[in-house]
This record gives structure tokens, C-alpha cells and sequence, in this order.
């Protein structure tokens, strides 16, 4: 991975998005969605996988349902064409845990892009007693995180089909075992994810992850009709790779380095980049800010030094943040696909929400599939000067597709290999 100009402060961030975004807009016709992009991501297509993969089941880890749906993906991928790798793994909790990870070559074999989302699904108390199980619990799992599932099958499908090879190796992985068990677990979750990073090859770089946890509730869906909303939209948040604040991953044993800094200036830039300038998106509703809690997949990749972000929409508990336009439906019963249609005020409205994410994900790809056809920033490269605005391999980072969605608060994590659990009300949540 080409490293880029020093490190990098916030209030460099600023000045070099606002380059690039002069850099792009002069330099290459900006189109929301180019018109050479054949076919376009659809969220339509995303509600139709959702409907199909929740299919009424609770998909707690080591169950039937879990491994029915996780067999559901896998013959799904291939149906697309895709070459698929079971990862099996095992933890205390669970005997008979799997990833399924399909993998769309690129002409960098040791560079990849990975794209995430979790299959597995939990049900337990809210706040102020969190954690607490009961037998007759079940949930869809339709929010958390069906969403990330339904559209990732989506962006696998338009990649496959768009027909080019991407400058970097993709991989789509559906992680199991993301869920924290429940305050009676002996430990905490993210397993599935830590699994995959801790196979990564030595001589591969992941260049981005990006993780899909939780959205389609989110711009441009406006929030229920509340008395104590007063809020015009639902917000999408990109969670990305901190450049100010990295303690909470510091804390935890991250050992950071200059490069790291570099390659999380370089991701919000591209966020920026792609939302702001290319898609027009209103950054007050669609928000690029630095992560800080860690609590889903994308923590296991930032502590192993990759650049990462995290999509996310609606995302709280009202006990959190006093906010009764986010209250989430994560780990409950009432995380079902009608709940999801009511918030969202009807199933052509989350379509509409899944839409956003997707056609900032689907641009990403783009680039990176099409630089070597003319058909994205060809003029990138990793000879950029600082006179035209940015620097060196930071440049090159632009051609990676990448994007955000969703956050979930809770679960503190203290090893890359345990979702932290030492209190009640910040703990164990990994969405």
C-alpha cells in the first residue's frame, strides 16, 4: 500500500478534502452515478435479499437457523459466480461457527479490499439491565444485522456482473459469531471477524474494510412522528478510523503508527470525497466523524492496523442518549422486518435507504474496477504531487471504493480477540 505524504493533522484533513474534491471536479466529470454503469445497485433488489435471508428465524450462533442461513449466502454467492471459502472456527461459546467469504480477484493480489457484514443474530434485555436472556427471546435479527447482509449480496452481485477486474482483490465476508452472548457468556463477541484478520496472509495488506452493521434506517427517511422528535432525518453515520482520538483502540493494545494516522486521513477524505462532492449528500445528515467505541467487526481490522469504517443508521438506546428519534431495535424481539417498514414508513421508503449507502458503495467499486477502462479518476496515481493537492500513495487510495454505515454503542473491547465486557451499561453490545 502506497504510503502517503507524513502525518497528517485534522486540520490538514480539511484543506486536502477540499483539493481533492477541486481536484476531482476539475479534473473528472463528476457523476453521481456514471451512466456507463451497468447495472446500478438497487435497494429494491437489497429488500428483496433482506425479506429472503430473515426468513422469520432466530439465527443465535450454533443454531439450525444460523447454519441454514449462513448455507443460504453461500449457495446465493455462487449462484453469482463466485468462488466461496467456509472458514470454520470454534470459541467457548460456540462449536460449529463459519464465515462465508467470497472473493472477486483483482490485479493486486496482496491488497485487498474487504467488505463486511455479520449473519448471526442475538436477543436479550435493554438497558438499564443488559444482557439478561430468557428462553422465549427470539429475533429476526432483521436490523442487526440483515441489513449489512441483504446489501452486501447486493454490491457482490453488481460487481460480478459489471464484468471488469478491480485494481485490488475483493472480499465479501459474512462473519458469524459478532454477537455478544448474553451477561451469563464467558466471553464477548466479534469472533467471526477476528477469525478472517488473524488468517490474513503476512504478505497481504488489507487496504480498506468496510463494515455494513445496521442501516437502511437513515437519510433520507425522516423519523417517526414523535412528540420528542424534532429531528428532520434520520442520520447515516460513517464511523471511520479516528485521526484525532485513538485511546479507546490505544487502550486496548493497538500499537499506532504514523502510517495508520496517514491511512485514516486518507478514508475520511475519500468518504468526504464520494458523499459530499461526488453525490451531494448533506453532511449534517450523512456524517463522516472519527470512531471511538468499536463495538462491531470493523474494531478488529483498526487494531490490526487497517484503515476501516463502519455504515451504520439509526443506533441508540434513549437511556444513552435521551434521543427518541434513534431508539434501536438491536437484540430485541421487535427486531422484525415489519418493524423495520413502520419505522421507515414503508417498504419503498427503507428501499430508499438502503439506496444511499449503496450507490456511495457501488462508486467506490467503480473506480477501483474501472481505472485501467478510463471510466473513473484514471489520472489518480501514486506520483501525485502535493501542487495538485494531495500526496503521493494518498492519491492512490482514491481509486478504493469504500463507504459507512451504522453504530451500535456498547460492548468496550479489550483484546482483539474479546469484546471488552467489564461493565453493565457500556459493555458487552456488540450491536
Amino acid at each position: 500500500m502506497g504510503r502517503a505524504v507524513g502525518a497528517l493533522t485534522a486540520c490538514l484533513l480539511l484543506l486536502s478534502s477540499t483539493m481533492i474534491g477541486s481536484l476531482s471536479m476539475n479534473d473528472v466529470e463528476a457523476k453521481a452515478m456514471p451512466e456507463e454503469m451497468d447495472p446500478k445497485p438497487s435497494g429494491a433488489r437489497a429488500y428483496d435479499n433482506l425479506a429472503n435471508f430473515v426468513d422469520g428465524s432466530y439465527r443465535q450462533i450454533d443454531s439450525d437457523a444460523n447454519k441454514d442461513r449462513r448455507g443460504w449466502i453461500k449457495s446465493e454467492l455462487e449462484g453469482m459466480g463466485y468462488e466461496v471459502e467456509e472458514q470454520s472456527f470454534t470459541t467457548d461459546e460456540c462449536n460449529d461457527c463459519m464465515n462465508i467469504v467470497a472473493t472477486l480477484p483483482g490485479k493486486m493480489e496482496d491488497s485487498w479490499v474487504v467488505i463486511g457484514a455479520h449473519h448471526d443474530a442475538i436477543c436479550y434485555s435493554p438497558p438499564p439491565l443488559i444482557g439478561q436472556t430468557y428462553p422465549t427471546c427470539r429475533s429476526q435479527g432483521a436490523y442487526d444485522d440483515g441489513t449489512g447482509v441483504a446489501n452486501l449480496l447486493e454490491l457482490a452481485e453488481i460487481m460480478m456482473k459489471w464484468g471488469h477486474t478491480p485494481e485490488h482483490t475483493w472480499k465479501f465476508g459474512f462473519w458469524d459469531y459478532e454477537e455478544w452472548q448474553g451477561s451469563s457468556s464467558s466471553e464477548g463477541g466479534g469472533k467471526g471477524s477476528l477469525h478472517f484478520v488473524e488468517s490474513v496472509p503476512e504478505d497481504v495488506d488489507v487496504a480498506t474494510y468496510i463494515n455494513l452493521d445496521m442501516f437502511g434506517l437513515n437519510w433520507p427517511l425522516t423519523p417517526p412522528n414523535l412528540p420528542t422528535c424534532s429531528e428532520d432525518y434520520f442520520t447515516l453515520y460513517l464511523f471511520a478510523s479516528p485521526i484525532e482520538d485513538w485511546s479507546y483502540y490505544t487502550e486496548r493494545g493497538l500499537e499506532l503508527t504514523d502510517d495508520m494516522r496517514e491511512d485514516a486521513v486518507r478514508l475520511q477524505a475519500q468518504l468526504v470525497e464520494i458523499l459530499h462532492e461526488q453525490l451531494g449528500y448533506p453532511v449534517e445528515w450523512v456524517r463522516v466523524i472519527d470512531d471511538t467505541k468499536g463495538n462491531s467487526d470493523h474494531f478488529n481490522f483498526i487494531q490490526a492496523g487497517y484503515a476501516s469504517v463502519w455504515i451504520r443508521g439509526m443506533h441508540e438506546y434513549i437511556i444513552e442518549e435521551g434521543d427518541t428519534c434513534e431508539q434501536t431495535i438491536k437484540h430485541a424481539q421487535t427486531d422484525t422486518l415489519l418493524t423495520l417498514r413502520t419505522y421507515a414508513g414503508g417498504r419503498e421508503e427503507l428501499e430508499n435507504g438502503f439506496q444511499t449507502a449503496l450507490d456511495a458503495l457501488a462508486l467506490f467499486a467503480w473506480w477501483d474496477m474501472n481505472v485501467s477502462h478510463g471510466l473513473g479518476p484514471s489520472q489518480y496515481s501514486e506520483h501525485g504531487s502535493l501542487e495538485r493537492g494531495v500526496g503521493l500513495g494518498w492519491l492512490w487510495f482514491l481509486l478504493i471504493p469504500i463507504i459507512a454505515v451504522p453504530v451500535v454503542w456498547g460492548s468496550r473491547i479489550e483484546k482483539p480477540d474479546v469484546f471488552h465486557s467489564e461493565q453493565v451499561m457500556d459493555a458487552e453490545l456488540l450491536d
